[in-house]
């Protein structure tokens, strides 16, 4: 008899799990092997209970030509739809500025994170199911963390590049709109939007000779070669480390490293997604989305390579080298 009475507490109890645990889709604009996915989806998951359970769909829009990108997302609506999960979450411009219509008119809950743009370019602030975080470069203390590092100048002229993505262009309009110059106290900065290898290759050569004194790499994954075909993100960031005349910072903690950028006060794809993954947790809790005000990145992490502080002869004020991450 306490064996039966037993065997239905338990019986019980995992019937319980199973009905309170949710299926969540997650739609990515990028693939699965990009490091912004992998430190947004660790930071999501280390926060959101585990018997949840997770099912992916990536768009690859890093790697297929704009045109295709629509039908990427149709098979994203497919897989909403033959999933019916409880909750889902939106990764970046992309998979948001194709889909997000589509779920605001349904009941699902939707978590958006990676956001470049003004979340009225998208409709998102009419639309009750949805709430999510902003991605915003730290960009000014970036620079500023850039000049102390620098041998001392008074007047220091900076060059910022990006690849010509909707992704870049959704970064850097809410700092220089026109793509003009901007001032940070005497730091002059000026931007790029590269859309082919070889002009990238251009500015990059040709960047001390313009009167700068440091670059700072954006995004890099959409470059196309003579023939247009896309060009790799690690032959990209590769061919700056080995080829720059100057020392190059990043802005997002996927491009440091050894073979890769120096370092810089970056965007930790992981602290986003933990906070996409706080928003999720207070959904499935039962809060309403639209009683969950946006999030946005309040700090980032001083992150730098041992080996490019290195080359460069760079040296790091103790401040921010008692609380950097490092790596090779």
């Amino acid at each position: 008899m306490r064996l039966t009475v037993l065997l239905l507490l338990v019986i019980y109890i995992l019937a319980r799990g199973e009905a309170t645990a949710a299926s969540i889709l997650i739609i990515e604009s990028y693939h699965k092997e990009y490091a912004w996915d992998e430190s947004y989806n660790r930071g999501i998951k280390s926060i959101v209970d585990e018997s949840n359970t997770f099912s992916h769909f990536y768009m690859n829009t890093k790697t297929i030509p704009t045109e295709q990108f629509p039908k990427q997302a149709s098979l994203a609506w497919q897989v909403y739809i033959e999933q019916k999960p409880d909750l889902v979450v939106l990764c970046d411009d992309n998979a948001i500025s194709l889909l997000s219509q589509k779920f605001g008119q349904t009941d699902v809950p939707v978590v958006f994170l990676g956001l470049n743009s003004n979340p009225r370019d998208y409709g998102l602030t009419k639309l009750s199911n949805f709430t999510g975080v902003l991605e915003r470069p730290i960009f000014k203390r970036s620079i500023i963390l850039a000049d102390q590092i620098l041998p001392k100048k008074s007047d220091r002229k900076i060059l910022v590049v990006f690849d010509d993505s909707e992704t870049s262009k959704a970064s850097i309009e809410p700092i220089s709109p026109k793509l003009s110059t901007i001032n940070i106290g005497k730091i002059s900065v000026d931007f790029r939007l590269l859309n082919k290898f070889v002009e990238w290759q251009q500015a990059v050569s040709s960047a001390k000779e313009g009167g700068y004194d440091a670059i700072f790499v954006g995004l890099y994954h959409t470059l196309l070669d003579a023939d247009n075909r896309h060009v790799s993100p690690d032959e990209v960031i590769l061919w700056t480390k080995e080829n720059s005349p100057l020392p190059h910072f990043g802005f997002w903690d996927f491009s440091i490293g050894a073979q890769r950028n120096i370092g810089g006060y970056v965007l930790d794809g992981y602290l986003h997604g933990q906070l996409a993954g706080q928003l999720i947790s207070q959904i499935l809790q039962g809060k309403n989305p639209d009683d969950l005000t946006y999030e946005f990145d309040r700090k980032g992490s001083y992150l730098f390579s041992l080996e490019g502080l290195k080359r460069w002869q760079l040296v790091l004020p103790p401040r921010v080298k008692t609380q950097s991450h490092w790596t090779k």
